[in-house]
């Protein structure tokens, strides 16, 4: 997205704060200008009209209250202005980020899974800290600025327009080194922005895998990427500072050369006559006032430049697309019975790479509980992925109760299924939150219910603060057992026609397993449940099992027949349980 484009479609989500950003800009201008015209005329006067042989004393005060009055109201003004103009741009931004957290929350899993959680967490830090910083500072202080150079520029011109045509021999040059080093400051404030991505992205992954690290005792090996990271930072950042740091330099030193030439004329003409040595204090005094502004005009409109970067990378999160929209005639799913077919399903993730799945076929009745059972990588969780359209395959089909799940309401289809994931993720807050997210208007007296028949009442009781006992970031003040406990609960509560399930009990200890495998016991009769299986309780606790491999359904059929047939099913069970095929 270029510059222009991304101005003219900030400038498209600013229109509802026009009004205030129209009477901000004015107050603005009203006190960059009160000061800018009013102090120098004042002091004129002073050195004009007061300090001179019998200098007239009434005058004095005179010009000292135009000064003080400018001032004040100048104060007001700029207040006022300035504080319209934060309150809209900050406004602006606050939606900005919750368009920005709903659509990342929106995003196909295909599209999500492109990104590291580090690009996506600086976009709403540091690229936002950009905008910040440039509508609550920058953009009021520019207008202000600009409108004080342009005053200072007028009221120059009636006093002398020909020695204030001085001015335009260099402000074609100080337009130059405008641009090039907006253009500079542009492009270091870019690759920045990605180190300070990589950077982040690299935390984030360091924090989340924090047992990892210890156990391997990879520390300085993390820490030594860390720092090269870093330094790759450091470096963007300090040329970044420098492009910054520099306009500002380069601009003073061929404004002071333009103001030197310009006061050498001012003396001349007043030596020649032409201008009064009143008009010249005030002249000489707008030449003062016109630096600060040259210099921070600079400033302000690098640090533009640097927020305009930051916009463009978080409307380029924005416009990634969404999960595929219901069609305009998406049926409704009122009621579920469960019955799943996939018939000839091909899937891939990253077309045309080589496909995951393959023409598969399976039939799942309702109410049946359904082992995948394979190798690893062989295309299971794909395939339980694809029934809450997660993924959508690229040909084929699955069909809930005879219906296509392609024309289905999305929103019905997912109520409609919980998930029970091997590792299960806990949100910080309560054990009640946790478990009311499985369905958000449950009374606690439900949610009690559910977490009796998930078993976790054994433990959330043994907490002081019971049901209100705080989890922790990802569960973390609980066990492994514990938070799939809560997240049977969760399923629990949701009450759901399908349930996928990730085998719950592959890495827990033999009690933790015992009390889930009961909970299980409640939660799977009357359910369509698909489960990804590792254990030999779990497989047998099975209807049908799929033996898949290779992304192909191998063989379909019940524990006992798939090992009758002595076929890929039973060398696998022989090979994981130490049984020789029946």
């Amino acid at each position: 997205m270029t510059r222009r484009q991304t101005l003219a479609r900030l400038a498209r989500d600013a229109r509802p704060y026009y009004a205030r950003i129209l009477l901000g800009l004015v107050l603005t201008g009203i006190g960059g200008a009160v000061g800018t015209l009013a102090v120098p005329r004042g002091v004129g006067i002073i050195f004009g009209q007061v300090l001179r042989p019998r200098g007239d004393m009434h005058m004095l005060w005179v010009a000292l209250l135009i000064i003080a009055a400018s001032m004040v109201v100048g104060a007001f003004a700029t207040y006022g202005g300035t504080y319209l103009g934060a309150w809209s741009g900050q406004h602006l931004i606050a939606r900005l980020r919750v368009r920005l957290f709903e659509r990342v929350l929106n995003l196909p899993l295909g599209e999500f899974d492109k990104w590291r959680p580090g690009e996506l967490i600086a976009r709403f830090t540091n690229d936002l800290g950009l905008m910040i910083d440039a509508v609550t500072i920058s953009m009021p202080q520019l207008f202000q600025n600009a409108v004080q150079f342009t005053a200072a520029i007028v009221r120059m011109f009636m006093l002398d327009w020909l020695l204030s045509l001085a001015l335009f021999v260099i402000a074609p040059l100080l337009a130059y080194v405008v641009t090039v080093f907006n253009r500079l400051i542009t492009q270091s404030t870019l690759r920045t922005q990605q180190r300070i991505a990589d950077l982040t992205s690299n935390l984030s992954e360091v924090l989340q895998g924090q047992r990892i690290v210890k156990a391997f005792r990879r520390e300085k090996y993390e820490v030594g990427r860390f720092r090269r990271r870093n330094a790759d930072f450091f470096a963007t950042y300090m040329k970044q500072t420098q492009f910054v740091y520099t306009q500002p330099l380069v601009i003073t030193t061929v404004t002071v050369i333009g103001i030197v030439f310009i006061l050498w004329l001012t003396v001349r003409e007043v030596l020649t006559g032409r201008l009064s040595s009143e008009h010249a204090f005030e002249y000489i005094t707008f030449i003062a006032f016109l630096v600060n502004p040259m210099n921070r005009l600079s400033a302000f409109v690098g640090d533009i430049a640097k927020a305009l970067v930051g916009t463009s990378r978080v409307y380029e999160i924005i416009d990634l697309p969404v999960e595929r929209a219901d069609p305009p005639n998406a049926l409704p799913l009122p009621t579920v019975r469960g019955e799943i077919r996939f018939e000839n399903l091909n899937f891939s993730y990253n077309p045309p790479d080589a496909k995951v799945l393959v023409n598969v076929n399976a039939h799942v009745e309702a109410g049946e509980v359904v082992a995948l059972v394979g190798p690893s990588g062989s295309g299971k969780t794909t395939m339980v992925n694809l029934v809450p359209r997660f993924y959508e395959p690229q040909s084929g089909r699955i069909t809930i109760d005879g219906l296509d799940l392609a024309k289905l309401r999305l929103a019905d289809l997912r109520d409609a299924i919980a998930i029970v994931p091997q590792e299960p993720l806990l949100f910080r807050g309560s054990i009640t939150d946790n478990i009311r997210y499985g369905r958000l208007t449950a009374t606690d007296a439900e949610v009690r219910s559910a977490a009796g028949e998930a078993n976790a009442e054994e433990f959330i009781k043994a907490f002081s603060d019971g049901y209100e006992t705080q989890v922790g970031e990802r569960g973390a003040r609980l066990s492994g057992g514990q938070r799939q406990r809560i997240s049977i609960a969760r399923a629990i509560l949701r009450d759901p026609r399908i349930l996928i399930l990730d085998e719950a009990t592959s890495a827990l200890d033999s009690h933790s397993e015992a009390l889930i495998e009961e909970a299980l016991d409640r939660l799977l009769p009357g359910r369509t449940t698909l489960l990804i299986a590792h254990r030999l309780s779990t497989i047998r606790r099975a209807h049908k099992i799929l033996y898949i491999e290779a992304g192909e359904v191998r063989e379909m059929g019940t524990h006992e027949s798939l090992l009758e047939l002595g076929g890929a099913y039973a060398r696998l069970h022989a090979t994981q349980f130490g049984t020789a095929p029946a």
